[in-house]
């Protein structure tokens, strides 16, 4: 098992790739991709081949994800134990990173592949391919790193991985010539009578018509698992036909700024994901310096100083050893302030230690060989120009001071990423410690916002509104005289300039429009929300639909910016506690948090009963390399896996029942993490043995089945564990067997910076919410019956502030239940301070079962606030009433 947990975020981008692989399988990549993202699928260039794109925002843990997306795509979508999977990264440097990463043993992103693979997993680089044993492909996970600079055919000098290579005769003359088929439907694989005529050699003349002993067929023959780092820069032609010569299975794609035309997005990462779970540092305190470089320089070393003493402070209370780094970004050496000038300035005007500073640019590489983060290292100071070494990192990296244009600087957004890391990925104890910090040598707090929010969007992979909220002025906060959060502030308004011909009277006389002239150009500068009306006219400004999007574009920009602004997170209000539910199971006792696993403790599942065994929807007919399986009243064909695979890891050639159910328990033991490991195998053992003797069902055939054999597995115990949790949850909930309160001691609450909500889940309509706490709003459709509500809890008189709760913990408000947690739709303060708590539901599920579960502990957590708190679940119309009436009537 990994010992570096994966993240929120990073669970729920895996997860998200789990259910598309698996509904793949049955349905095919677009219509997977189409039901579950709501957008269409866009099978260029690869076709049924399925390439998708999980979006993560820089500072993310990409790799990492990666690494665990390997199993992911060779379980659910390859049915493999041993897959190969080829990692392809932009740049030599980056390749030496995470080949070195993968290899260590004790690195995350090694553990996640050995958790499930064993340390038998090869990672390799493509000159050691042909020193793999013939008999470990398809017995052993491979994966090799390599860049896609590799396989691109202009690049000549590398072109060796489609050449002929003796080095990998072993490897082809044990395969079957059927298996070589595959090879003769892709470009430049088999040897032609031109080719064998120019080979001096004469080592061809014997091959002509036949597949190619090369790098690139050995690696086609597998089908492999392709990872895309930094796919953005794989959009081209010569990339398409590089990848699609590998004869992939799957495409997985990642990368912070995907093309959106060429790009199927499955999962993206938002800024406000990454701050709730502490990898980044937010908000940004941005500081302007229109007096000159001196000043801004001078102000970027005393925030490092100020830092460094709350690192000190911080560290005494007990949360680790942190040494604040400023990253300078100087001119170029023919402007006033080259690297050699700024360390000049650093030395001889502000007195900083010589050994305090080091310069990385192209010549000068001070930073080689040195561990920033080691507690004797003295450097606090970083001078560079364009940008850092490929793939640097700094966790102490704290403060940017860039003395060049925002508008013309060149990698400030490479920086700004390093600075953006949170140390550790950890929350500091101190305040000062949990933000970012620039300083640039801009006139305007708006003009450096601006350009600060272009390079985090268009370069960045952050979003409008995520960018809105993390851009803060520096001169508004209580930086490091006391260690305090956000407080109220009044922010710059969002100004900004759109392209003016001849402004017509009715756009002139818009509010918030301004007709300014910039270097002697008509300019509009336009503050406050754009409406649709005030579009329009701008759009009439430009010609040509290219030019029109691009004034689309601003518009939504500049609407998020303002949206965010308004807010009442980001004006540093607070929302009220809201309290989560405790149990007492002895009326003096401790109060605890009520969750299901609670109840569940109180079950003694038996696992070996004849119902227990049995898997009612499990029916296989197997059909060549490929079997059937019944969902309903359909049948669906998956591929099998290879069952010679499954006695690699216990010394047999031929499977036994006993492997396959060490095979399930390897696969199921951190799922079914209730269960002794004696308490599984007998399970598994009775199911496997159920399978094969009362309804008939081979091993072999269970064996290459495996994988849906341990998803139906998986299911059923689910199914038991709700059985007798439900009974369970009535007798000592609903019905009080343990003293059921609200628990005000450890409430949930709803702070700035920490709602994070995916960004491609998120409400894009054009209506306004005035009081929803945070500036964006989760899954939340236009127009809906649920956006139907909103607006009713937004427009209420009783309503301070409202938030439309998440679906996940720990920044959602839930209540326990038989199944789990259940996520309400609403969570509102009203004016009187009561919490209100509202949940929409359609008419037809009114009456489900588990619905009614869920209103009466609801109601259950409202009865017992003694009067502090509402719960009502809301609904289209009930007895006459509608839903305007029902909330009237909730909140009375």
């Amino acid at each position: 098992m990994s010992t570096l947990t994966l993240k929120s975020y990073q669970q729920a981008a895996l997860d998200a790739l789990r259910a598309f692989a698996r509904s793949a399988q049955l349905k095919g990549p677009a219509l997977a991709f189409g039901e579950q993202v709501g957008r269409p699928y866009n099978p260029d260039p690869f076709g049924e081949v399925p390439c998708i794109c999980l979006r993560i925002t820089t500072g993310g843990g990409k790799t990492l994800m990666a690494a665990h997306a390997v199993n992911v795509l060779a379980q659910e979508w390859r049915a493999t134990d041993a897959p190969v999977a080829v990692w392809l990264v932009p740049s030599d440097t980056i390749r030496s990173q995470t080949l070195k990463a993968l290899q260590t043993a004790g690195h995350p992103y090694r553990e996640a592949l050995e958790a499930s693979y064993g340390a038998g997993v090869r990672v390799c680089v493509l000159e050691d391919l042909a020193n793999i044993a013939p008999s470990d492909w398809g017995q052993r996970a491979v994966v090799v790193v390599a860049t896609i600079q590799s396989f691109r055919i202009d690049d000549t000098d590398k072109r060796n991985v489609y050449s002929f290579s003796e080095s990998f005769e072993r490897h082809f003359k044990g395969c079957e010539a059927q298996r070589l088929r595959v090879l003769h439907d892709l470009p430049d694989a088999i040897v032609t009578a031109e080719e064998a005529a120019a080979d001096s050699t004469g080592v061809l003349r014997g091959f002509v018509g036949q597949p190619r002993w090369s790098l690139t067929n050995w690696l086609a023959l597998h089908e492999p698992l392709l990872i895309v780092d930094e796919a953005h820069n794989t959009k081209t032609d010569k990339s398409f036909t590089a990848l699609k010569r590998l004869n992939p299975s799957a495409i997985l794609e990642l990368t912070a700024t995907p093309i959106p035309s060429k790009t199927n997005v499955l999962y993206h990462v938002s800024a406000q994901e990454l701050a709730a779970e502490s990898m980044i540092k937010l908000p940004i305190a941005l500081a302007e310096h229109p007096q000159g470089w001196q000043q801004a320089v001078f102000a970027a070393v005393q925030s490092q100083r100020a830092l460094e003493g709350e690192a000190l402070k911080d560290e005494a209370a007990g949360n680790g050893y942190v040494r604040p780094i400023v990253l300078f970004q100087a001119q170029n050496d023919n402007d006033e302030v080259p690297p050699a000038a700024l360390r000049k300035h650093l030395e001889e005007e502000l007195h900083i230690p010589k050994e305090q500073i080091k310069v990385a640019t192209g010549d000068t590489r001070e930073l080689e060989g040195l561990d920033l983060a080691a507690r004797d290292c003295p450097v606090r100071y970083v001078i560079t120009v364009q940008a850092l070494r490929e793939g640097w990192d700094c966790p102490f990296a704290y403060v940017l001071c860039s003395l060049q244009k925002l508008s013309s600087a060149t990698a400030v957004e490479q920086l700004l990423g390093r600075v953006l890391r949170m140390p550790y990925a950890s929350r500091r104890g101190r305040e000062a410690l949990n933000r970012a910090y620039a300083h640039v040598c801009e006139a305007k707090f708006s003009t450096a916002a601006h350009e600060l929010a272009d390079r985090l969007i268009n370069n960045m992979g952050f979003e409008a509104l995520d960018v809105a909220s993390m851009v803060v002025q520096q001169s508004t906060l209580p930086l490091f005289d006391q260690n305090q959060p956000l407080s109220p502030f009044v922010p710059a308004p969002v100004a900004t300039n759109f392209v003016a011909g001849s402004v017509p009277p009715e756009l002139q006389a818009a509010p918030g429009i301004e007709v300014v002239q910039v270097a002697g150009e008509q300019t509009l500068v336009v503050t406050g929300h754009i409406g649709a009306e005030v579009e329009a006219l701008l759009m009439a400004q430009v010609r040509g639909p290219k030019k029109q999007e691009q004034v689309r574009d601003k518009v939504a920009q500049h609407n998020a910016l303002v949206a965010a602004q308004r807010a009442p997170a980001s004006r540093g209000e607070r929302f009220a506690p809201i309290p989560t539910l405790g149990y007492r199971s002895t009326p003096q006792g401790q109060l605890w948090p009520l969750e299901r696993e609670a109840v569940l403790e109180a079950v003694e599942l038996d696992l070996l009963t004849p119902e227990a065994i049995q898997l009612p929807g499990f029916q296989v007919v197997e059909q060549s390399n490929t079997f059937e399986i019944y969902l309903k009243d359909a049948r669906v064909q998956l591929r099998a896996a290879d069952a010679s695979q499954i006695a690699f890891d216990y010394g047999s050639s031929t499977i036994t029942a006993d492997d396959l159910v060490r095979w399930l328990d390897q696969s199921l033991f951190q799922k079914l993490p209730e269960f002794t490991q004696g308490q599984r195998s007998s399970y598994f053992a009775a199911v496997v043995g159920h399978l094969m003797h009362e309804r008939g069902i081979p091993l072999v055939t269970l064996a290459k089945v495996r994988f849906k054999l341990a998803q139906d597995i998986e299911a059923r115990v689910g199914d038991l564990k709700d059985k007798a949790a439900k009974a369970q949850f009535r007798q000592l909930v609903l019905e009080e067997i343990w003293d059921i309160e609200p628990d005000w001691s450890r409430p949930l609450l709803f702070e700035a910076n920490r709602y994070p909500v995916p960004a491609g889940s998120r409400y894009a309509g054009r209506y306004q919410f005035n009081k929803h706490f945070y500036p964006v709003q989760a899954d939340l459709k236009d127009g809906g019956e649920e956006f139907l509500c909103a607006q009713l809890l937004d427009n209420h008189p009783k309503v301070k502030l409202w938030v439309r709760n998440l679906t996940t913990a720990p920044c959602g408000f839930a209540l326990a239940t038989s199944k789990g947690r259940f996520f309400p739709d609403f969570v509102a303060e009203l004016m009187d301070g009561r919490i209100a708590v509202v949940e929409y539901k359609g008419a037809h599920l009114v009456n489900d079962p588990y619905e009614i579960e869920k209103r009466q502990i609801g109601e259950l957590w409202a009865r017992k606030s003694a009067n502090r708190c509402l719960f009502g679940q809301i609904v289209k119309e009930r007895d006459g009433l509608s839903m305007s009436q029902q909330l009237d009537a909730l909140l009375a």
